[in-house]
């Protein structure tokens, strides 16, 4: 998909194919976009008798260079259903399922003219922040308050919060067991999370990736979420605590300007409780909601121990899995300080 040379004719023609009605179809500027973490990514623009047209397509890399493994199409059926639900995202058009037109699974999406929202933060602040912040609650609860019965079938249905949130906390063990040296903090992790389960919630989609660098604003300050390659039915809290805990090394922490405003805004929305969603709850959320990048990122450096896997970026990611561990035990601290400072509930 990063072949410039043979990709216009080839989107040319898988274009040609999906819009009988298009004639002279021509591909007039191609280029590889910088910024696909873990996907190829082009943005492409495309004339036709009948108008012009800007898309970005996002694929799938070589399987000795991917630096997690998701599946496109359960990602094109996520981004088809929060389209339909009225969720801000890149409008999905076009799929190409088996890679035998684009040379690799991709999803042809329209090009969104916004501006990414982590430069825009580094270049504002004060109210703009506290804008931010708002808009950020309100994205959330977009898709946060979409019925599990309006979700694509693709995405698998856990039986029960208990369940759900239990195999999240095994998680931890699993990925300690699972890798290729002892990590013992992720065993201590998994029996704190255990001992310490927050009220029940209503299962949702979550988007996995919930973060600024997935995040765009629009003119008019709402945002567009991108990337829905690690969407699934899970508690909803997850996205907020992993994006407070990716904001802990690439700020500003939105959630964190007035906390209190921000789980008071996002229960507004969603329907939650001050006792499901709180500082507190946020916080444990903070070291619970991250497992599935940390899982990604620890078998990423595995598979380059092992062989398999011959990208440098999953040898450098393993400092973030340090710097995480840093996170997680302050984390643990200051959550047991506040649980035993709290009052004890009435009997």
């Amino acid at each position: 998909m990063h072949n410039i040379d043979e990709m216009p004719a080839r989107l040319a023609a898988f274009l040609a194919a999906q819009e009988p009605g298009w004639r002279d179809v021509q591909v007039t500027s191609y280029e590889v976009m910088t910024g696909g973490y873990s996907r190829l990514l082009a943005k492409a623009t495309v004339r036709h008798a009948g108008g012009e047209h800007t898309f970005v397509l996002r694929g799938d890399p070589p399987a000795d260079r991917q630096l997690i493994h998701t599946d496109r199409a359960v990602e094109w059926d996520v981004l088809s259903a929060m389209h339909a639900q009225g969720v801000r995202v890149s409008a999905p058009r076009y799929f190409d399922a088996t890679g035998e037109h684009l040379g690799t699974k991709a999803l042809v999406l329209e090009f969104c003219e916004a501006t990414s929202l982590l430069p825009y933060l580094a270049g504002t602040g004060g109210d703009e922040h506290r804008e931010a912040a708002d808009r950020l609650a309100e994205a959330a609860a977009t898709f946060h308050r979409i019925p599990v019965s309006a979700l694509p079938a693709s995405l698998a249905r856990p039986a029960s919060w208990d369940e759900y949130i239990g195999r999240r906390i095994h998680e931890w063990k699993a990925t300690a067991e699972a890798h290729v040296e002892s990590l013992p903090i992720l065993r201590f992790v998994a029996a704190w999370l255990d001992a310490r389960r927050p009220p029940e919630v209503p299962l949702t989609l979550i988007h996995g990736d919930f973060q600024t660098t997935n995040l765009m604003r629009d003119p008019d300050g709402g945002l567009v979420i991108l990337d829905w390659e690690l969407a699934q039915i899970g508690d909803p809290r997850e996205d907020l605590g992993y994006f407070k805990a990716v904001a802990q090394a690439a700020g500003p922490d939105l959630t964190g300007i007035d906390v209190d405003a921000f789980c008071s805004r996002y229960c507004e929305l969603t329907g939650l409780t001050a006792e499901q969603m709180n500082p507190a709850v946020l916080a444990y959320f903070l070291i619970l909601g991250v497992i599935g990048t940390v899982r990604q990122l620890v078998e990423g450096g595995a598979g380059v121990a092992r062989g398999d896997n011959k990208l440098m970026t999953s040898i450098f990611n393993l400092s973030s899995i340090m710097f995480g561990q840093m996170m997680w035990l302050q984390a643990t601290r200051q959550l047991d300080q506040a649980f035993a400072a709290a009052p004890a509930p009435e009997a």
